[in-house]
C-alpha cells in the first residue's frame, strides 16, 4: 500500500505540474470557459483513475480489467509525455529569456515540434507498431552440434501475453501463418504465455495456436507471468489451479512444457538435448527455476539447447555448464521502445539487462533474446516490433 501511494504521488507531480503551467500560459487567457472546464475535467479524470487503479489493481482477478488498465496507461502516457516535454521547453525558454535577454522563442518551438513528434510516434506505436511483426533470420554455428542436426531450423516465439491483446484473433492467426511459413523443425515458446490468468487462453486462441506446425516437436517453458504472482488469489490452491490449467492448455496446443527437466531429440546415432527451466530471475522477480535438476543426466551429451525465460540466467548460471551451447530467452520485450534501424541498436532495456535483444556470444556459446510477440503495461511498441525468430543451427 505504501508503494502505491509513492507511485500516486509521483504521477500527481508529473501530471499536475504540466497542466498548471500550460493552463497559465495558454488556456487561462482564453475567453471560452468551456475550454478551461474541459482542461481540468480531463486532469481530474486521470488523477482519479490513477488513484483508483493503484487501489484496485492488486485485487483484480479478471483479464478484462487488466486490459482496461493497460489502455488507461497508454492514453495517460500518450497525453502527458508530450505535455511534459512542452512544459520543460517552456520553462527552459523562459529561463533563456530571463538570463540572456534574447527574444528568441527557439526553445519553445523546438519543444512544440518534439512534443508533436512524440505524440504521433506514440499513436503509431499503439495502432501500427504493436502489430507490425518482424521475422528475424539468424544462423548460429557451433562445432559441437551433432552432425545429424546440422541445419536444424527453430522458430522461437516468446512473451505472448495473451490477455493484453484481448480477443484479437487476427493477430494470432497472422503470427501462426508466419511461423508455419518457415516450415521449422522445432517451435520454441520461451515463457509468458499469459499475463496472469489461464482463462486468457480461450478455446479460439487454443485452437489457433494449436495449428503451429513443427516437424520434430513444440516446446514451452514458464515465464514470470505464468505463475499468477501479479494478482491476489483467494487461496494458494486457487493460484496453483490456475497454473495447472495453464500448463494443461499449453499441452492441449501440442507443447511439451519443460519444468526443470530435459528431453532428447534423436536422429540416427546423434542426440540433441533440450532442457527447460521454470522462471529463473533476480529480484524483484520470483525465482523458481532449478537448472541443476534440469541438467542432471545430460553430462555426456555435447550439445544442450537451454530454454530459460530471463536472459540474466545465461551469465549467472548457464554459462558454467560446458555443454549448454545455446540458450533461448525472452522477458525484456526490448522495453517495447527503442531504435533498431540504421545501424543503431538502443533501448532503455539496456539500462536493466546486459543482454536484452538479439544474439550474444561468449567463449563459443550463444544466447538469443527474443523481443516477444505481445506487450505489457502499455498497448504500444515503438521501434521494438513484435518478433518471430528463425534460427538455423549449423556445425562450424
Amino acid at each position: 500500500m505504501r508503494s502505491s501511494f509513492v507511485i500516486f504521488f509521483i504521477f500527481l507531480i508529473l501530471t499536475t505540474l504540466p497542466d498548471i503551467i500550460i493552463f497559465q500560459k495558454w488556456i487561462k487567457p482564453l475567453q471560452a470557459k468551456w475550454i478551461k472546464i474541459v482542461h481540468w475535467t480531463i486532469y481530474c479524470i486521470f488523477i482519479l483513475g490513477i488513484f483508483s487503479l493503484l487501489l484496485v489493481l492488486p485485487n483484480i482477478q479478471n483479464e478484462i480489467f487488466l486490459e482496461l488498465f493497460i489502455w488507461f496507461n497508454g492514453i495517460l502516457l500518450t497525453i502527458y509525455i508530450p505535455k511534459l516535454l512542452l512544459t520543460i521547453s517552456l520553462l527552459l525558454n523562459k529561463a533563456i529569456l530571463k538570463w540572456t535577454r534574447c527574444k528568441s522563442q527557439f526553445m519553445l518551438y523546438l519543444g512544440a515540434v518534439l512534443s508533436l513528434s512524440v505524440f504521433i510516434g506514440l499513436l503509431y506505436g499503439t495502432f501500427v507498431g504493436r502489430f507490425d511483426s518482424e521475422v528475424t533470420h539468424i544462423e548460429i554455428r557451433n562445432p559441437s552440434l551433432p552432425t545429424e542436426f546440422n541445419h536444424l531450423k527453430i522458430v522461437q516465439i516468446s512473451d505472448l501475453h495473451i490477455g493484453s491483446l484481448g480477443s484479437n484473433s487476427t493477430f494470432w492467426t497472422k503470427s501462426v501463418a508466419l511461423c508455419n511459413k518457415e516450415k521449422p523443425d522445432l517451435v520454441i515458446m520461451t515463457g509468458d504465455m499469459i499475463d496472469n490468468f489461464a482463462t486468457e487462453l480461450t478455446p479460439q486462441i487454443i485452437k489457433t495456436l494449436g495449428t503451429l506446425q513443427a516437424k520434430s516437436g513444440k516446446y514451452a517453458i514458464l515465464g514470470n507471468h505464468d505463475y499468477g504472482d501479479y494478482t491476489h488469489w483467494k487461496s494458494e490452491s486457487a493460484k496453483k489451479n490456475n497454473q495447472e490449467e495453464l500448463i494443461r492448455k499449453e499441452r492441449e496446443m501440442g507443447f511439451n512444457v519443460l519444468i526443470d527437466e530435459h528431453t532428447f531429440l534423436t536422429r540416427g546415432d546423434d542426440t540433441l538435448v533440450i532442457a527447460g527451466v521454470q522462471n529463473w530471475s533476480k529480484p524483484p522477480f520470483h525465482c523458481y527455476g532449478n537448472l541443476p535438476k534440469a541438467m542432471r543426466g545430460t553430462e555426456r551429451f555435447p550439445y544442450v539447447l537451454l530454454l530459460s525465460h530471463d536472459p540474466n540466467h545465461w551469465m549467472a548460471q548457464a554459462i558454467r555448464y560446458p555443454n549448454i551451447r545455446l540458450m533461448l530467452a525472452g522477458h525484456t520485450h526490448g522495453m517495447q521502445l527503442g531504435i533498431h534501424k540504421f545501424g543503431i541498436h538502443w533501448s532503455p532495456a539496456q539500462w536493466i539487462f546486459k543482454q536484452w535483444d538479439g544474439l550474444y556470444t561468449y567463449k563459443g556459446k550463444a544466447l538469443y533474446v527474443n523481443r516477444g510477440l505481445g506487450y505489457l503495461g502499455i498497448p504500444m511498441r515503438l521501434g521494438m516490433p513484435p518478433e518471430i525468430t528463425v534460427i538455423t543451427l549449423k556445425r562450424n
